[in-house]
């Protein structure tokens, strides 16, 4: 056999033709359609500026082609179709999109069946449907703004009454793609092939990899089975769990994908094989990629990590247990353990987010070693994981950087105590390691750590806002069921309404923060220039608006907007100690410097 890749310039017309007993199809791996707005946009982009030269006198006479990169197929034998390897989301925008031309046509010459040209159900549905749906899905949800791009782009060619007829017809015959087909290749060739050729910045993503990868592991102990349909039964899981949100109004959960199910399944096989930080550090892809083709699992005595099974019930107990935190937190069923909750994003805020997999892994493990469900150890993990957030904020706080030592502490010590130990010996052993020093003997933490706080707090942007907000949270927390007016509107301070103001960032603000860092007293307002000026005892949250209003205004003048923050920490806390003072000078400073330092020395040291 020679070199298995056919490779020709094709025009779209050939590419969509549809012939005898050949369709297009998207195999098992592949991720559903999921192109963006700005996909779309830049998708049409490149066609409506084409065809407005063609439309200029001085270009008709000299067209030229429209290049939309490779399309790369692999030809499935089981059932004569041709499996899209790169190239299904352009394919299904074109199809979308003639339907539309076509549909729109005064009198039509030709017309093409795009529903097909590609072997899906979904597709076809959207295709054979005259209406628009109102619904999620990407197909009716792209077709829409293709809709609503083309009527305005119509509005640009009056003059033509048959705008759409020629728009079709510039697409069909002028738009070319290199399309590759590869014959008589393994799964993981074909996949190779793609990531060499690809210079678009599109690869594969993680997910695809892993699905190739394990699809090829699995296959290699037992071929009887069809394990992509296994495996794409665990990813249809997520899909199905992410198709139910928004019921009964709810917009506090979360959309999540296969890629954080493989951040919890890499730190879990990593402590089963005693793995340290140099294959915790490794990207998803790199880490499934080199696992499951390389030596490394010749070394391992036990590798039923790797079966399907455990794989699976990953997949079940991140679902159910991701879930239920936002059902909690929804209707506030345990306010005992709000920092808890909260705990799982306030990692996220500190330098080493990497492990905010620490709670699913210990249920994961606690749950093996006692043979029960992960709902039985979801409270435990959870006390684990604030435990964990306390030594992150020490080394976040302590360090500039993220440095090795407290990744290795994490990777040697701490998963082997989430493998072996119960949650009590984890906990001990995590508040033993609190305060001692990773970086040196000689090195005190502790005094730098509250020392920086008072003084040199703000040098640091990640530092001064991971210990802002988790000195407002507490006061939130301290503060549940109270409520208080913001804006003429009463606010009952909840898990719920703490979650939407502290991380549920679209709900408050378009940007990613929904409050600022606040010096209460401006550098320039104050006689004395003592570092304590950027320490916590003159630093708050504060909305975003209201910290753009008053900008560097005395604190006299502020205290009237401080009044419609909605933040517990500045309506409630910040204006009882406001109340007791003259004037917010460098004395007062120190003194709410004391109390809130005393504040995060009881979070720090409570059981």
């Amino acid at each position: 056999m020679g070199f298995p890749i056919d490779s020709k310039v094709l025009g779209l017309r050939e590419v969509i033709k549809v012939n005898e007993g050949e369709r297009y199809s998207i195999p098992i791996y592949q991720r559903p359609y999921s192109w963006e707005e700005k996909n779309i946009k830049d998708f049409l982009e490149s066609i409506f500026d084409a065809f407005k030269e063609v439309n200029e006198e001085k270009c008709k006479a000299n067209v030229k082609p429209v290049f939309f990169g490779t399309i790369q197929l692999d030809h499935n034998k089981d059932d004569n179709t041709l499996d899209i390897v790169d190239g299904q989301q352009r394919l299904t925008t074109f199809l979308l999109f003639l339907d539309l031309l076509q549909r729109n046509e005064i009198h039509p010459k030709e017309y093409i069946d795009c529903s097909k040209v590609i072997k899906s159900e979904k597709l076809k549905e959207v295709l054979n449907d005259d209406n628009i749906k109102n619904t999620s899905l990407k197909y009716y949800e792209n077709r829409k703004l293709l809709k609503k791009e083309v009527e305005h782009f119509e509005k640009e060619f009056k003059e033509k009454n048959e705008f759409y007829t020629e728009l079709k017809n510039f697409v069909l015959d002028n738009v070319y793609f290199v399309q590759l087909i590869t014959e008589e290749m393994d799964l993981s060739e074909v996949v190779s092939v793609f990531n060499t050729i690809n210079t678009t910045g599109l690869d594969l993503n993680a997910t695809d990899i892993f699905k190739v990868r394990y699809y090829n592991y699995l296959r290699g102990i037992d071929k009887t089975k069809d394990w992509l349909e296994e495996i794409n039964s665990c990813y249809q899981l997520i899909d199905d769990s992410n198709e139910k949100l928004g019921k009964d109004g709810r917009t506090d959960q979360t959309k999540f994908d296969m890629g954080w199910v493989l951040d919890i399944y890499k730190h879990i096989i990593c402590a089963e094989f005693g793995w340290g930080f140099s294959e915790v550090s490794k990207s998803n892809q790199k880490f499934f990629d080199e696992l499951f083709k390389g030596t490394s699992l010749t070394e391992q005595s036990d590798l039923s990590v790797l079966e399907f099974d455990t794989f699976k019930h990953i997949v079940d107990g991140f679902i159910d247990y991701w879930r239920w935190i936002e059902n909690v937190r929804f209707n506030g069923e345990h306010p005992e353990i709000a920092k808890e909750i909260f705990s799982i994003y306030l990692v996220e805020k500190t330098r080493y987010k990497r492990y905010w997999t620490i709670p699913f892994v210990v249920a994961y493990f606690r749950a093996k070693a006692e043979g029960k469900g992960w709902s039985d150890y979801y409270v435990d993990s959870l006390r684990v994981n604030m435990y964990m957030f306390r030594f992150f904020l020490i080394y976040t706080v302590v360090n500039d950087r993220v440095i090795n030592p407290v990744q290795n502490k994490v990777c040697d010590e701490c998963f082997k105590w989430f493998k072996e130990c119960s949650t009590d010996d984890i906990i001990k052993n995590i508040k033993g390691m609190l305060w001692s020093s990773v970086r040196s003997e000689d090195h005190e933490p502790k005094e730098d750590f509250y020392k920086i706080i008072k003084s040199g707090l703000f040098y640091n942007a990640s530092r001064v806002r991971l210990v802002c907000t988790l000195s407002a949270l507490l006061d939130e927390v301290a503060n549940l069921g109270k409520s208080f007016i913001c804006q003429e509107n009463e606010i009952v301070i909840s898990e719920q309404e703490i979650y939407e103001k502290f991380f549920h960032y679209a709900i408050y603000e378009k940007n990613k923060n929904p409050y600022d860092i606040e010096h209460i007293q401006a550098r320039n307002n104050f006689s004395d220039n003592s570092d304590e000026f950027n320490g916590i005892g003159n630093l708050v949250v504060l909305d975003s608006h209201i910290n753009k209003s008053i900008q560097d205004d005395a604190v006299s003048e502020k205290i009237t907007e401080y009044k419609n923050s909605q933040y517990a920490a500045v309506r409630i806390e910040f204006m009882k100690e406001y109340e007791s003072c003259r004037d917010w000078d460098i004395d007062y400073v120190v003194k709410r410097a004391d109390e809130e330092i005393d504040k995060i020395k009881r979070f720090m040291d409570e059981e």
